[in-house]
């Protein structure tokens, strides 16, 4: 009888750290662009 590996036994478990790094680093990525956002600039009616 031959043993499964320990990755193919438990496939999910590297789908749902797989999921959650992908999800932190979107939430690490959003959270520095939005601290490191660009100035906004009015544009008005101006006097031409």
């Amino acid at each position: 009888m031959k043993t499964t590996p320990f990755i193919v036994k438990h496939a999910w478990l590297f789908v749902v750290l797989a999921f959650a790094l992908l999800l932190g680093a979107w939430s690490a990525l959003i959270t520095i662009a939005v601290k490191h956002a660009p100035e906004t600039i009015e544009v008005g009616s101006g006097d031409h």
